[in-house]
This record gives C-alpha cells, sequence and structure tokens, in this order.
C-alpha cells in the first residue's frame, strides 16, 4: 500500500514541477491596455536538429474586465518584412492568461531557423494591437446581415 502512494507522490510531484517548467522562459516584449504578452523561441520539432524555429506567444490579461484583443504578428528580416500572420481575436477573462498552440498564439516562418532569429538582423513586432473592453466572454458576436 506504501508503495501506491509514494507512486502517486512522485507522480504529483513530476507533474507539478513541469507546470513550473512550462512558465519558465518566457520573456516579457510589452504591455499595452492591460494585455501583457511575453514570448519565447523554440524548435517547431525538439526532435528535429534542423527544425525551424517556432514563436510562442503568452497573453495575460491585467484588466479586472474582459478583453478582446486583436492582432497581427510581423518577422522582419533586415527591417523589411517577410511574413505577417493573419488577423487573431482572442477574448481573455480578467486575469486569464493564454499560451502557445492550443491558444493559437504560435508562429512560424518556414526555413527560419533558431540560429537566425537570434541576429540582429531579424525582428519581429505587431502590426495591428488593438483591446477592446467587452462584458465578458461569453458573448457570441451579433451576426451581419
Amino acid at each position: 500500500m506504501k508503495i501506491k502512494y509514494f507512486i502517486a507522490s512522485v507522480f504529483i510531484l513530476f507533474i507539478a514541477t513541469f507546470g513550473l517548467y512550462a512558465q519558465r522562459g518566457y520573456t516579457e516584449f510589452v504591455t499595452q491596455d492591460s494585455i501583457q504578452v511575453m514570448y519565447r523561441w523554440q524548435k517547431v520539432s525538439p526532435f528535429k536538429k534542423d527544425s525551424d524555429a517556432v514563436l510562442n506567444l503568452r497573453a495575460t490579461n491585467l484588466s479586472d474586465s474582459a478583453a478582446k484583443w486583436t492582432f497581427t504578428v510581423v518577422f522582419y528580416n533586415d527591417k523589411m518584412a517577410i511574413h505577417e500572420s493573419e488577423i487573431t481575436t482572442l477574448c481573455l477573462k480578467p486575469g486569464q492568461s493564454l499560451r502557445g498552440g492550443l491558444a493559437g498564439l504560435r508562429y512560424t516562418v518556414e526555413g527560419m531557423k533558431l540560429d537566425a532569429v537570434d541576429t540582429d538582423y531579424f525582428t519581429w513586432d505587431f502590426d495591428l494591437f488593438e483591446v477592446e473592453k467587452v462584458e465578458n466572454c461569453d458573448e457570441e458576436e451579433p451576426e451581419e446581415e
């Protein structure tokens, strides 16, 4: 019976440690209109040596009201735009954080490697960054006629 408790304890400790590790590695990029954006670069596939780089964003609503955030991400190479994402709109509840691919906050450019994003001539930024306070995130948008 003790071995079951020991295994369960180790499993819980492993999950808790993994959860804490998942929050690390993000660098603050901007806080605008109560939306804090952090980022980190990693490989699209950690198991492939030549994998493309991927930008993972983490957005946190620091406001005490819900916010609808609309944005586009642009990658620049030598100050020239080389890729712009589609317009993304997310709704964040007060204090809510969203991050990575499951939240639609993962961006990559085909052929761009991690060593390229660490150079002085490569940058990224938001072209569009709009925040609208909303009543809540559960409301559906009214249909246009």
